[in-house]
């Protein structure tokens, strides 16, 4: 018999106590004068709430008496629920600083212990291009630093991890480039807010794996346009 490894729990009543708990615990490593999870943008975790006091609020709907509307509501919220769900665990929550211990308390699944573990990335992207293309967009080329001809991510990562800002000024810190992206090919265009016009685009990126994430890269800066 097939093995159910789908996380996300069938009942709606078991996805809304689990969702519930998946937020309550990111937040909590999330937040505070000195957060123990470092790697996930506020931004994210807003999403990640946003979508969950959407869905318990159609779920709440559907409790009692309802029409078919609120049903269909219900299952529209869970949809979209879900389809914010499953890219965040991805991204932020298979690879330390998050342990087996936390995806334990999370209700995730863990790694197999049996299959051959993910070695971490020990070489560094190059941003050979970045450009303003107009209308907020701003277009990165990358390379490894190992293999400057060939647009080929290197063997066991599944994407190169930007971090990046805008502001007024340029920002050399990393730690203040707190929104992120997993560009996954070379070139990867990021779509910014009206906001972000006329201001600097700071990034920095690194390779990242199944099992970690690598050494950073040397950050660049771009005008928006």
């Amino acid at each position: 018999m097939a093995r159910n490894t789908d996380y996300v729990p069938s009942r709606d009543a078991d996805f809304d106590g689990w969702f519930e708990n998946l937020v309550t615990y990111v937040t909590e490593r999330t937040s505070g004068a000195s957060p123990v999870w470092t790697h996930i943008p506020q931004s994210a975790v807003d999403r990640l709430s946003a979508a969950y006091t959407a869905w318990h609020a159609a779920y709440e709907k559907i409790l009692g008496a309802h029409t078919k509307v609120d049903t269909e509501g219900k299952n529209d919220a869970r949809k979209e629920g879900t389809a914010v769900i499953r890219p965040f665990v991805k991204q932020y929550l298979m690879f330390p600083p998050v342990t087996n211990e936390d995806r334990t308390a999370m209700r995730l699944p863990n790694k197999d212990p049996t299959r051959t573990p993910i070695s971490v990335p020990h070489t560094r992207p190059v941003i050979t291009d970045i450009r303003a293309l107009g209308g907020y967009q701003i277009q990165i080329h990358f390379r490894d630093e190992t293999t400057p001809d060939s647009r080929a991510i290197p063997y066991g990562c599944n994407g190169c991890l930007l971090n990046y800002t805008w502001s007024k000024e340029r920002v050399s810190d990393v730690a203040a480039l707190k929104e992120t992206q997993l560009m996954t090919r070379s070139p990867w265009v990021i779509t910014l807010p009206p906001e972000a016009q006329t201001a600097f685009f700071s990034c920095v990126p690194r390779w990242q794996s199944k099992g970690d994430i690598g050494p950073w890269g040397d950050v660049q800066y771009v005008v928006v346009g």
